[in-house]
Formats: C-alpha cells, sequence, structure tokens
C-alpha cells in the first residue's frame, strides 16, 4: 500500500510541475519576536529552502486577529503554505498554519515550546517543520488517492517534503552502481567505452566505501605513419568517498581510491612489418567528484569525472619509437544508476 502511494504521489508530483504551480511556504514573523523565537524562524527558513520550497517572509500585524490576519496572508497568490510562531507573551504557544490547495481548507496546530532551555529555538523548529510535515502529508495522500476528483495536485517540493514519511526507508547501507564509463587520454590514445559496476557501503552519514569494476568495452585506437594499434583496458579500484547533503536531492560527491589496471595492446603493421601484441599491470590512483540526484527512495543516477594515473603507465611503440601512452593522466567522465538494498 506505501509503495503504490508513493508512486501516486511520483505521478501527482509530475502532473502539478507540468501545470507551473509553485511550491511558496509564507513564514510570518512577529513584531518584536524573542530571541528564541528568531532564531527558530532562522532555522525554518533554511530547512524550507534547502527542501526547495520559495520562502516569503511577512510580518504579522500587529493587534489584528491572528486567524483573520493569516487567512489573509494564505490567500494570497499560490500559496501552499503559511507558517506563523505565535505567542510571544504566552511561553508554550506555537501555532502552524496550513492551506490546504487540494480541499481549501485551512487547519491550525499548537505545540508547547520550551522557553529557558538552550536547545530551546532548535526544538521549536523542528517541531514546527515536523507539523508542517505531517500537514502537507495529509494534503499529498489526499492528492494521490483522490487525483481525478481535485483541482490541485501537490507539488514536486511537497511530495520531497513528506516522501520519507510516507515510505519510510530501511536503513540501506549497500548499494548497487551499474553505467558506463567514458576513458579520454591526452596523448595518443583514443577514447573508449567501458561498462562499469560499483558495490558501495556506507560508513556512518556522510562516508561511503565503494569497489568498482570496469572493461570489456570498446578499444581505444592509435595511429601511426607505420601501423596501427587497439588498445583494451580494464581496471579495479577500491574508493573511499564522500556524500555531501545526503537529505537533498541533489547531492555533491568526492572520491580517492587505488587499484590496479589492465592493459593490452594489439598491433597491425605494414608489410613486410608483423605486428605484436602486448599486455601490462600498473598501479593506478583514482580521485573523482561529481553529483548524485535522488529518483526516489532507493533509486539515484550519479554523474561522476575521475581523473587516473598509472605507475608504470602503458606506452604504445611502432619500430621502437615511441607512439602513445596512457595513464599520464586519464580522464574518465562516468554515468550510473544506484540501488540501495
Amino acid at each position: 500500500m506505501r509503495r503504490s502511494l508513493a508512486a501516486g504521489l511520483v505521478l501527482a508530483a509530475t502532473v502539478s510541475a507540468t501545470a507551473g504551480w509553485a511550491s511558496t511556504v509564507v513564514l510570518v514573523r512577529p513584531a518584536n519576536p524573542a530571541p528564541t523565537t528568531a532564531e527558530a524562524l532562522v532555522r525554518i527558513h533554511g530547512e524550507l529552502v534547502s527542501a526547495g520550497f520559495d520562502v516569503e517572509i511577512a510580518a504579522a500585524t500587529a493587534g489584528a486577529d491572528p486567524r483573520t490576519s493569516l487567512e489573509q496572508t494564505a490567500n494570497g497568490g499560490n500559496v501552499d503554505a503559511v507558517v506563523a510562531i505565535l505567542g510571544d507573551g504566552k511561553p508554550g504557544s506555537v501555532e502552524v498554519w496550513v492551506i490546504d490547495r487540494v480541499t481549501g481548507k485551512s487547519v491550525v496546530r499548537r505545540v508547547p515550546s520550551q522557553a529557558g532551555s538552550e536547545r530551546a529555538a532548535e526544538i521549536l523548529a523542528i517541531r514546527a517543520i515536523e507539523l508542517l510535515r505531517a500537514s502537507l502529508l495529509e494534503i499529498a495522500m489526499f492528492a494521490a488517492s483522490e487525483a481525478p476528483a481535485v483541482s490541485k495536485l501537490p507539488s514536486a517540493e511537497v511530495t520531497r517534503f513528506v516522501e520519507h514519511v510516507i515510505e519510510p526507508r530501511r536503513k540501506a547501507h549497500w548499494s548497487l552502481e551499474l553505467g558506463a564509463s567514458g576513458v579520454v587520454g591526452f596523448d595518443g590514445v583514443g577514447p573508449a567505452l567501458l561498462p562499469m559496476i560499483r558495490f558501495g557501503h556506507t560508513v556512518g552519514r556522510y562516508a561511503l566505501v565503494r569497489i568498482t569494476a570496469a572493461g570489456m568495452g570498446s578499444r581505444s585506437q592509435v595511429q601511426a605513419q607505420s601501423g596501427s594499434a587497439e588498445v583494451a583496458q580494464q581496471f579495479g579500484l577500491v574508493e573511499a568517498a564522500l556524500r555531501l547533503r545526503p537529505q537533498q536531492s541533489w547531492r555533491p560527491f568526492f572520491s580517492l581510491g587505488a587499484g590496479a589496471r589492465h592493459t593490452t595492446a594489439t598491433g597491425q603493421a605494414l608489410w613486410p612489418d608483423q605486428g605484436q601484441s602486448a599486455a601490462q599491470w600498473s598501479f593506478l590512483a583514482d580521485a573523482g567528484a561529481g553529483l548524485r540526484l535522488s529518483l526516489a527512495s532507493r533509486f539515484e543516477i550519479a554523474l561522476e569525472v575521475h581523473a587516473q594515473l598509472t605507475q608504470p603507465y602503458p606506452v604504445i611503440r611502432f619500430l621502437g619509437a615511441k607512439a602513445a601512452t596512457a595513464g599520464r593522466p586519464d580522464v574518465l567522465p562516468s554515468l550510473t544508476l544506484i540501488a540501495w538494498l
């Protein structure tokens, strides 16, 4: 049931993105907020922006009825939600307003704050965000199950914001990665395309250990006046990696690795000379960087660029004269699909 609901939300997000509905949250700031409230609002603003929402800041109207004032704020433009922390004079009163763009209803909820605590602002912000997420979850669930009967659908930002509530992730520590990598040299060896497979394991929240293997792809070409050669390359790596912003859709990625590369060259010579074949193993050092895009709760697309150095580096010779070298360095762009197991 959860999987069906999540699939419905993805479809809803796609349709809503096509319709051009912008996800906007209005953050209402009291005229003279207490230090705890001010810090909590800053935290809430950063969390919403990082989640992909457009955040607008509005000032609370002094002396006005809170309900009337907030409803007027919510009625302006394509507002998905209004978040207000009110009641500075009454410690413990936190109001979170959510405007339901599907049914037209609005709700307000109160939770107690912990004034005087060192973590009061942090706790206040967390509670406000979680109440907002819970309210948006109701909106998204309604839209996903009743999509044909509603006039507006939740946006992609709303869907991502509540995704982990709808379909809680098991702590996935292992990943399988499939794709392809190009090999681009700078000293006479032509480009090649290699199928690639990786296995990964998380170490804490940000670190990752990977085992990478690539090979059995196209052959690079080397041309000279006295002949030509085809160069085949395979390599294996053990990598230590760092992934940043693990909870966001776009995730920067950096890695360092070491392993081995096997290079085979097959020569074709002009008559009366004869071509020869040779193979060489080399130590391989690798450094990479890239971006990962989250597609769903357990799938990602990764675009990475790596630089590789080999020692000793392969040298292609024709009649004793050096014609090309590889691995000094090579650049390897790669595109892979990642599944978390």
